[in-house]
């Protein structure tokens, strides 16, 4: 590249970023900036613009260590990622929102986390944060997954809704409609779904096909445009159930359908602008009066991620770990938790709306961790950015929902379920995704991989959830197979890891890891060793082995003494550390990709599944009552205390450091709330404990597992 074009390149970088801050003030104190990916009119710039302006009228940010900063806020689009990250690099930001858009997020994740800083993107797709891992990737507002739990628990508690019939109009909604699927199955109510193609689209047999089905509800999937078609269509034919659909303020749809009739469309989404909360309600009138519109949910979304970096620079430690770590923190989405959340999740608020007579929506339901709340529920307003000094970073929780991590060094992704279909990309080794169906007997799995239906072996990787819960994806049909030669099978040793125990490892004591091996090859593997480094603490553990005849197997015993934090934790167990065995190169390419998956945790007291009637529970068998089971209530007996673990799904997951006995501050708990809830507790002794209820009813027994730690 020639010398003059270097220069106008830089000159035009610079000149960007110049124009990119001319609306922001001048201040005394040195400034920080936030970077923003959005077109220069969008709302996560104003969002983030009003949220910063608001921060330096208080006063602006003061770090632990006393200094004192504005906050100035710098944008560029993303109409081209490679320079919009570049200007972000350029502009030294402290931190990043956006891209929006989940395709973008996942293309351009390696180059988004090589800017060091934490980018802070309010895309909803439930596999974007599954890649990172880096963790500086963070999403600003409830993933898709949940809001769409949100939308589930109204049509079903709310509205009574048995029967549901979708209409699909483009590929791109089989996700959602997954998503839809997976989160009805609970309450046993299935989907009946028409695929439609919208370019041959005929609205009126779909409409006919649709009155004689006589559903409940009918959910339309796909762009404005065809909705909007169907939608008349259905209207005109007479249908008067309950009707969803995500895009209905979008001109192309609202536009088209009369007014009249948008009356009653339900949606779900992260936030909306009809919130009657006193956050909610200044934050409308604040961005109204600045930008003379209303906001919607990435406005809000931006405006709460300025806040919580804010927050984080105030506290000891990286503005990472920090965000990572900040706890019931007061946003306008509603509270945030991402100390309680999984690693990158910063909301679980999502809203249920429905559009009144005149095309608003207003809010109908809201939720927080996947439970109802009352829609004035307090927590909800911005928090001052100057919070108590944040705690230590808190170790992540195993990823809620269905999802499989990635075993081998390079996993093949394949078009179909079957070694015959072509592989079209790989994964690398640690990589987790959450897993959206399978083939009916769970030998394959679908992800998204990079916009289209990516198939895995489940025998080779690592599975979180419950399988039953998956919906069986039919595969496509099998390509015709190009002649191959037969290979004769290798005669090498070849030295395999089959199984690790235990799941749980205690800590500041002896411990024993059984690691079972198989010599898979068709001869004899000679003395070999076999080792990892056990974590926390780095600690080494190594053994060897006299080695195996072909097709034998052996458990070996690896002893270490570990201490540091609880939590999940994953090492790579090596076989035939020093390469003394010759295992021709399919055998030495899998001597370290064995991942043993493990939590770190504290002793325990007590432990067990009980069933009881009505009266007092001693969890710990000290003597002293911790709770009583009244028939109604679970209800917390002297010290003690309880907690809802929200985004919690196991009792399995749960460590002693993700138990905080200072939010153990309930004292009740009804029994709606109760079936399948995981408590976290304060013993009437002090104790950490969990608790997760599997089954209470009304005046009769309750059942629970629970853990008292000592």
């Amino acid at each position: 590249m020639s010398y003059p074009i270097l220069v106008l390149r830089s000159l035009a970088l610079l000149f960007a970023l110049t124009v990119m801050s001319l609306d922001q003030p001048a201040f005394a104190q040195s400034a920080l900036r936030i970077g923003v990916i959005d077109a220069a009119d969008g709302s996560m710039v104003k969002g983030a613009q009003l949220a910063a302006r608001q921060i330096n009228d208080e006063g602006g940010i003061v770090a632990a260590d006393g200094a004192a900063f504005s906050l100035t806020v710098v944008h560029t689009p993303p109409d081209n990622m490679e320079i919009a990250i570049a200007n972000m690099g350029q502009a030294s930001v402290v931190a990043v929102i956006g891209p929006a858009r989940d395709e973008l997020v996942t293309r351009y994740m390696t180059q988004l986390q090589a800017l060091d800083v934490p980018v802070i993107t309010p895309a909803t797709g439930d596999t974007v944060l599954l890649q990172d891992n880096s963790n500086r990737i963070f999403r600003s507002r409830a993933r898709g997954s949940v809001t769409t739990a949100a939308l589930s628990d109204y049509l079903v508690n709310a509205l009574g809704i048995r029967s549901i019939r979708t209409v699909q109009l483009d590929r791109a909604s089989t996700v959602a409609l997954i998503t839809l699927a997976n989160a009805l199955s609970p309450y046993g109510v299935s989907l009946s779904n028409t695929l439609v193609n919208e370019i041959e689209l005929d609205a009126d047999a779909i409409a006919r096909d649709i009155i004689e089905s006589d559903p409940d509800l009918v959910a339309i999937y796909g762009p404005p445009l065809a909705s909007a078609q169907v939608y008349n269509r259905l209207r005109a034919a007479g249908y008067s159930g309950a009707m969803v659909y995500d895009q209905a303020d979008d001109p192309a749809f609202s536009n088209i359908v009369p007014a009249d009739n948008l009356m009653g469309i339900i949606a779900a989404d992260t936030w909306s602008p009809s919130l009657r909360d006193a956050a909610s309600e200044a934050f409308v009138l604040d961005y109204a009066r600045a930008f003379g519109q209303l906001p919607d949910a990435l406005a809000a979304a931006s405006f709460d991620a300025t806040r919580a970096v804010a927050a984080s620079i105030a506290g000891f430690g990286s503005v990472s770990e920090n965000l990572a770590v900040l706890s019931r923190f007061r946003g306008v989405q509603g509270q945030l938790n991402p100390a309680d959340l999984v690693h990158g999740e910063l909301s679980s608020n999502a809203v249920v709306t429905r559009l009144n007579e005149r095309g608003t929506a207003n809010v109908v339901a809201r939720y927080r961790g996947g439970r109802r709340i009352s829609e004035g529920a307090p927590l909800v307003a911005w928090e001052s950015p100057t919070p108590a000094p944040i705690p230590t970073l808190a170790p992540t929780s195993t990823p809620s929902g269905h999802t499989l991590v990635v075993q081998s060094p390079v996993q093949n992704v394949r078009s179909g379920p079957g070694l015959q279909f072509d592989v079209i990309g790989q994964l690398p080794s640690g990589t987790q995704a959450r897993v959206l169906g399978a083939t009916p007997d769970y030998v394959w799995l679908v992800i998204d991989f990079q916009g289209q239906w990516g198939w895995l072996a489940s025998y080779l990787v690592e599975t979180f959830g419950n399988h039953a819960l998956l919906p069986v994806i039919q595969p496509p049909a099998s390509p015709t197979p190009a002649p191959t030669s037969t290979a004769a099978p290798s005669r090498d040793p070849d030295l395999v890891v089959l199984r690790v125990d235990p799941p749980r490892i205690i800590l500041d004591q002896p411990v024993t890891v059984s690691v079972t091996i198989r010599n898979q090859g068709l001869t004899a593997a000679g003395p070999f060793a076999i080792a990892t480094s056990f974590q926390p603490g780095d600690r080494y553990a190594g053994l060897n082995s006299a080695g195996l005849d072909a097709g034998e197997q052996t458990t070996l015993q690896l002893s270490q003494i570990l201490s540091g934090a609880t939590g999940p934790q994953s090492v790579i167990i090596v076989v035939d550390l020093n390469e003394q065995v010759p295992e021709g190169a399919a055998g030495e390419a899998n001597n370290r990709v064995y991942a043993y998956s493990y939590i770190a945790d504290r002793a325990i007291l007590a432990s067990g599944t009980t069933t009881i009637g009505v009266g007092n529970i001693d969890l710990d068998g000290f003597g002293y009552p911790d709770l009583t089971w009244s028939g109604a209530d679970l209800i917390a007996l002297g010290e003690a205390g309880m907690y809802l673990l929200n985004d919690v799904s196991s009792i399995g997951h749960v460590h002693y450091d993700a138990v905080d006995t200072s939010l153990a501050t309930l004292t009740s708990l009804p029994l709606a709330l109760l079936n399948g809830a995981v408590l976290g507790l304060r013993t009437a002794d002090g104790h950490h404990a969990v608790l997760q209820l599997i089954n209470a009813t009304r005046d009769g027994t309750i059942t629970f597992d629970y853990r008292v730690y000592r």
